[in-house]
């Protein structure tokens, strides 16, 4: 057994698989927030577990203490995620490389030279995240809504070694750091308390375009070029003037919806950028 200890995980790496079966039952059986892959298990942090996490990292120090015959200490413990990891003897790692941009509140992978089996690894690391996968380019956009979601990144980031990869994730940190602080902002008392007391004298601009309040701006205008290219006045000629007439009027107050939401959407990444 391994430990090491950085200031944001705990990662634990054996090659006895029945050591790591048996770590793996008690995790599923004592916390809630963890994901689990074939070889590996990320716990986590969650406030409302805090003893479990006491006595789970006491049983670790327990058994590694007697294989190795030494003690460890466990610093600072409470907010750190921690991987159990097991790592098969001379097990050789494929090698690979994922790009990441962030664009708003969207974190975007170039998944091109990963394969199947990591692309699915990584999708049920994001499965309680809007996600959606393009697969001609294989790009996975993540949208984060939440700010406790972003110890997953933290996590997943943290880490090189995931199931058999060895994987380099590659991305601007500085653009990371300002993509974090954009989640923690929107998720603060003033942004939230300021814009749903907005959102609610928008409401009716929202239900014009199928939307609600929570949607960002990229699902608005989605909906809004999609709605505008159904009910475009050239595309009914050849109906009668009355209908012609209800899918103008739908038109226009389509347009005057999205215009009036835009400033809705600008006052936000102002209120984010100050």
């Amino acid at each position: 057994m391994n430990i090491t200890q950085t200031l944001e995980s705990i990662t634990i790496t054996t090659d006895d698989d029945s050591l790591f079966l048996n770590l793996a039952d008690k995790i599923k059986e004592n916390f809630t927030n963890s994901i689990k892959s074939r070889d590996k298990v990320i716990l986590f942090y969650n406030e409302n577990e805090l003893v479990q996490r006491k006595y789970f990292l006491k049983l670790i120090g327990k058994i590694y203490e007697k294989i190795s015959n030494d003690k460890i200490d466990f610093l600072f413990t409470h907010h750190k995620n921690i991987k159990l990891v097991y790592k098969k003897a001379n097990s050789v790692q494929i090698l690979i490389n994922i790009n990441i941009k962030f664009d708003k509140n969207h974190i975007i992978f170039d998944l091109s030279k990963s394969d199947d089996i990591f692309n699915k690894y990584l999708i049920k690391c994001v499965e309680t995240m809007k996600y959606e996968f393009f697969k001609n380019e294989n790009l996975l956009s993540v949208s984060v809504d939440k700010a406790e979601k972003l110890d997953i990144f933290d996590s997943l980031f943290s880490f090189k070694e995931h199931i058999k990869y060895a994987v380099n994730f590659n991305f601007n940190e500085s653009e990371y750091e300002s993509f974090k602080k954009r989640i923690r902002i929107q998720n603060s008392k003033n942004y939230v308390r300021r814009f749903s007391m907005l959102a609610s004298l928008l409401e009716e601009h929202f239900e014009t375009l199928g939307c609600n309040a929570n949607d960002d701006f990229e699902t608005v205008r989605a909906k809004y070029l999609n709605l505008t290219k159904m009910y475009h006045p050239d595309r009914h000629l050849q109906k009668t003037i009355e209908i012609q007439k209800s899918y103008t009027d739908k038109f226009q107050k389509i347009g005057l919806a999205y215009e009036a939401l835009k400033p809705y959407f600008r006052e936000q990444d102002s209120f984010i950028s100050a």
